[in-house]
């Protein structure tokens, strides 16, 4: 435990229990080939920081005070080579650079091992003669190891008179942020959506309030649904009687609570688990499949894409 390896190793949990403090879930620790408690426990650290990360997002959707916003984290814009003209501060700030100091350097040395084949083989391969673009999943290596994995945007302008060819590199990411007026600007906006006719005028409808014991039921029922992934979801009538109710003020009440249904809630916390275990565990695709409850693994990469945009094999290529 005292080898130079594994203080490295506990530094590099430290530095991300700070950011996870700090409520910047985007950092990820490198995983290694070791079998220890210490490779135990970044697992459990990067798995808790995707946790954390869907955790607010879908606070942001069911309209609690604290959510996430869309923000450019990073912008790279690099010469025909590859190499770095000029980033925005926030660069430096994430990356752990002096200011400038990544000026003329090749963007590839930012990036994980892992992923700079990958950039290679794209700077060499792509057409130069015309506009082209594409997103894709890169993950950056800052200065104290950690690992920043993003959806990147990459945009080739090419060579026209007394410009040289040049690329935009773009990365988009999820912030917390403070408290907001949510509720009055969606109002807000239903009611401009009403007026032009884009959406219907409101009708009367009975008022539902959850009660103390109502909202404690209700959470036991998706705690049922969460440690049963694997299982096939109990018919509305059941869960309705697991939570002492009836079947429309479950419904309903599920719906209220968590800000969709309970048939919506499974699939997106089996996809969701589903995620986490293709990138931090060594299991096949297929056993996660299993795992979390999709019988065909055709069926479950078709949902995982439509949701995430990629496919299970893609982001298992990418964590390794």
């Amino acid at each position: 435990m005292d080898s130079p390896e594994n203080k490295k190793r506990l530094e590099d949990i430290y530095n991300q229990l700070v950011h996870i403090a700090n409520g910047n879930f985007s950092y990820q620790i490198e995983r290694t080939d070791k079998n220890d408690a210490l490779e135990a426990l970044t697992f459990l650290v990067n798995s808790t920081t995707e946790e954390l990360r869907d955790a607010f997002l879908h606070q942001g959707f069911i309209k609690m005070p604290n959510s996430y916003e869309m923000v450019v984290q990073l912008y790279f814009e690099l010469d025909g080579k590859g190499q770095i003209i000029k980033t925005n501060p926030t660069v430096d700030t994430l990356l752990h650079y002096k200011e400038g100091a990544l000026i003329g350097r090749p963007f590839v040395e930012l990036l994980d091992k892992s992923h700079q084949k990958g950039w290679k083989k794209l700077l060499n391969s792509a057409p130069k003669d015309r506009i082209w673009e594409l997103t894709l999943r890169l993950t950056f290596t800052e200065r104290s190891g950690l690992q920043l994995s993003s959806h990147c945007h990459v945009i080739y302008f090419p060579e026209q008179e007394d410009k040289k060819g040049t690329f935009k590199v773009t990365s988009f990411d999820l912030v917390k942020k403070e408290e907001t007026n949510q509720g009055f600007l969606q109002k807000k906006l239903k009611q401009q959506l009403q007026a032009h006719g884009l959406l219907p005028k409101p009708q009367k409808t009975d008022t539902h309030i959850l009660r103390a014991v109502d909202l404690e039921n209700l959470r036991k029922a998706k705690q049922h649904i969460m440690d049963n992934l694997d299982m096939p979801l109990p018919s509305i009538k059941e869960l309705a009687h697991f939570c002492n109710t009836n079947e429309y003020k479950f419904k309903k009440g599920f719906k209220e609570l968590f800000g969709m249904t309970a048939f919506q809630f499974q699939k997106h916390e089996r996809l969701r688990k589903a995620h986490i275990l293709i990138e931090h565990s060594n299991k096949t695709i297929l056993a996660i499949a299993k795992t979390v409850g999709f019988k065909k693994g055709n069926h479950f990469a078709r949902e995982f894409k439509k949701r995430y945009g990629y496919s299970p094999s893609v982001l298992r290529r990418l964590s390794k």
